[in-house]
């Protein structure tokens, strides 16, 4: 049991197949896959089961001390929040940090999962605020946090008020959960005060893709035009996915490639990747299968499908925006300030072309101006108002956009869309920004890296 060679195929199984590869720890127990490690290896002796679930719990403990000496070596670190469930409806809170390493070379940007814990009972701000400080008392970065981002959950926010202050936000629609109804509690007005109060260095930043995410939601509901086209969508991917007979007769006219994703109501760019695969198809063609089918009524007129195809185009830049800010090896932050006013641009540009959806332009424009406020504020676009919360306002954006050499200043003349001397005036600002404080140059390595 010793022998080099023994050690080695024990580990591979470990490592490759059961960590890499998901497979069970019970496969070592197969009787078939007994016989391929004899074929393999007629003098390997196949460990049982409780040596691999003992051998995975040694690994794990061996990779959690790496991760804490990595740690303790960096004096910055960020993380990132989430709950949701799995398809039992079991709860789990997950933690990602985020840090930079840096040598005699280059700087890189280190990602690693602190705790998928399994999470019972109520998601109260209290419960998850317990477990998140546990989780940064175990790896002892508590002190060291800069920024927490989590999605927009009332009870997300309440959370980290209790030992991190958070930015001032809008209140979310209850219609805006996205994975469990428990997470949406509204704040009362006593706890809104204190989060809008307590402001400090470590803040709770506002989640962008799940931000942008309401944005397109806001703009769907704001428009009826594209109601009767979406729901005849629908019905044709679930035919897609529940009749056998229809697949049949719609994969010997357009291949068994071909079909259209199944839609997540609280994933809005599956319904962009829904229409965009039904386009792909000829329409007369498709029209054709409905009928012979038996399913004419859901057959798309010229000027539904001219509408499908203007759908897309107008939220076309808004899944571009949310790919390039999910990325997990570069820094994406610095990407949230151009990202924002190229899509206000892509709007303003288009009020005068659309044809059938107009209120979904106006819809998107004024949810993204709503959600985006501080952005907005910061470029003077919009005027601050003292009574109004400003959500996305931390002059971090702007400072990250500014230091990344994909954006720097580029995006201020094309889409600040105001005149060239308030423009200048913006420019200033962000350079004042990035010069203030001499704690920012931590920042400045971590965004210049590339």
């Amino acid at each position: 049991m010793s022998h080099p060679q023994q050690k080695a195929i024990s580990n591979a199984i470990l490592s490759d197949l059961i960590i890499d590869c998901n497979f069970p720890l019970s496969i070592v127990e197969n009787k078939s896959f007994r016989h391929f490690l004899a074929l393999l290896d007629s003098k390997y002796t196949p460990v049982c089961r409780r040596t691999l679930t003992t051998k995975t719990e040694s690994l794990a403990e061996e990779r959690r001390s790496k991760l804490k000496t990595q740690l303790s070596n960096t004096d910055h670190v960020s993380v990132t929040v989430d709950i949701w469930s799995d398809r039992k409806m079991r709860g789990f809170l997950g933690v990602t940090v985020h840090w930079m390493e840096s040598d005699a070379e280059r700087v890189q940007l280190k990602t690693n999962l602190l705790a998928c814990n399994r999470f019972k009972g109520s998601h109260t701000a209290e419960r998850i605020c317990d477990q998140f400080e546990a989780i940064c008392d175990e790896y002892n970065i508590k002190a060291k946090l800069d920024y927490i981002i989590s999605d927009n959950a009332a009870n997300m926010r309440k959370a980290f008020t209790v030992c991190f202050p958070s930015e001032q936000e809008e209140d979310d629609d209850a219609g805006d959960n996205l994975d469990d109804p428990e997470l949406w509690h509204d704040l009362t007005l006593e706890d809104q005060q204190t989060v809008d109060a307590a402001m400090a260095k470590k803040q709770r930043l506002q989640c962008f893709a799940h931000t942008l995410q309401l944005v397109v939601g806001d703009g769907l509901k704001e428009t009826k035009a594209a109601c009767p086209s979406l729901s005849k969508l629908s019905k044709l991917s679930s035919l897609l996915h529940t009749s056998t007979t229809f697949k049949d007769i719609f994969d010997g006219e357009f291949g068994e490639h071909r079909g259209t994703p199944a839609a997540v109501s609280t994933r809005w760019n599956s319904t962009l990747r829904q229409v965009k695969a039904v386009l792909h198809c000829d329409q007369q063609k498709l029209c054709a299968v409905l009928e012979k089918a038996g399913h004419k009524e859901l057959s798309f007129t010229p000027r539904e499908w001219n509408l499908l195809k203007e759908l897309v185009d107008i939220l076309k830049p808004f899944g571009e925006a949310t790919d390039l800010t999910q990325g997990e090896k570069v820094i994406t932050i610095s990407s949230v300030v151009p990202s924002v006013l190229s899509l206000n641009h892509h709007l303003e540009k288009l009020k005068p072309q659309v044809r059938f959806l107009s209120g979904l332009v106006r819809g998107l424009q004024a949810s993204l101006k709503k959600r985006f406020l501080g952005i907005f504020i910061n470029v003077k676009m919009v005027q601050s108002q003292e009574w109004i919360t400003t959500p996305f306002s931390d002059t971090v954006y702007l400072k990250a956009a500014a230091l990344d050499p994909a954006f720097c200043l580029l995006w201020i003349e094309p889409h600040v869309l105001v005149n060239r001397d308030i423009k200048a005036e913006v420019a200033q600002r962000v350079k004042e920004l990035m010069l203030k404080r001499r704690s920012n140059l931590w920042l400045c390595r971590c965004l210049l890296k590339n």
